[in-house]
């Protein structure tokens, strides 16, 4: 492998957006770890960096008290030569720090294609809680059949129930929303370090909504704000949905937010990434309710 001094790698910010969004539209990203937004929503929480090696996009995340991790490179055009170069670059960049190399949220194809590149070089870990879940698009939309029997009820007892509106984000309610949320956490009894990070995350998307590209929708009832759902096109027939929060106390109000939000922002959208269930049974059981057409598996890769 080459020898090289240590790479350098720039922290996330905001004036980095065009960049790392070039590699992101030019690539036909699949899994919801690889959206700005998303990484903007997280890189509070834990160090995530990003730099440009062989002419690949290179991100690096690192955990409180972890060891740090990288998602599989990006090349505008696919060049599996310029990945493998990066890789090496990469894994003797880790050896000289010491430092255990791992590639985290590997799609089934980018599976196969570091198997090809680096054969015998990784062993894999599937990991069932990082795993997105997709949904046909129109079926969210329409709710129609036996499938969707459970959830048509919700919704339309939602319609039946409440004065309801529905109104696409903007810097005109931003601040609104972000009063709102502010409330619903502070009355949270229990708040996790996830809830808080998400918290964060959240505040700080709404704060800087006109710079970032994400769609957000809001559902009132009776002029009050009583759900909301950030998300923005993964890739050209793919939506996926980074947020979605409701006053659960109007009975029926998340249908009510999944359907609109995507009625009114994602109606081209062919199919819809609802991101992972993180292990947590609770999740699990509501994104399996939502009948999923396929799940996007994940394992992480380590250096064997």
């Amino acid at each position: 492998f080459l020898k090289r001094t240590k790479m350098h790698f720039n922290l996330l910010k905001l004036s980095d957006k065009n960049i790392i969004n070039a590699y992101f539209k030019a690539c036909k990203i699949v899994v919801s770890d690889l959206s700005f937004t998303n990484l903007f929503l997280w890189h509070f929480s834990r160090k995530i960096e990003w730099c440009e090696c062989e002419d690949c996009l290179i991100i690096r995340t690192t955990y409180p008290d972890e060891s740090p991790f990288i998602f599989y490179p990006l090349h505008k055009n696919s060049d599996k030569n310029a990945k493998k170069r990066a890789l090496e670059t990469l894994i003797a960049d880790f050896k000289a720090q010491n430092l255990p190399f791992s590639i985290h949220s590997l799609s089934t194809s980018d599976r196969g294609e570091l198997d090809l590149l680096m054969p015998e070089l990784f062993s894999y870990e599937f990991r069932e809680d990082r795993t997105d879940y997709i949904y046909d698009c129109q079926g969210l939309i329409n709710l129609a059949g036996k499938k969707y029997h459970k959830k048509k009820t919700h919704y339309n007892n939602f319609c039946k129930a409440y004065n309801f509106s529905y109104e696409a984000l903007s810097q005109a309610n931003a601040n609104e929303l972000a009063s709102v949320y502010s409330k619903w956490f502070e009355a949270q009894p229990n708040k996790t370090e996830g809830l808080k990070n998400e918290f964060i995350g959240i505040t700080a998307a709404l704060e800087n909504f006109s710079e970032l590209d994400f769609k957000g929708g809001i559902l009132r009832v009776d002029g009050v704000i009583a759900a909301f759902s950030f998300g923005e096109m993964l890739n050209d027939e793919c939506a996926v949905i980074h947020i979605e929060k409701g006053d659960i106390n109007y009975n029926g109000v998340y249908q009510a937010i999944n359907r609109e939000f995507l009625a009114h922002e994602f109606s081209s959208a062919k199919i819809v990434n609802r991101e992972e269930d993180l292990g947590i049974e609770g999740l699990r059981k509501a994104k399996q309710s939502y009948q999923p057409i396929y799940l996007e598996q994940k394992f992480n890769a380590s250096l064997k």
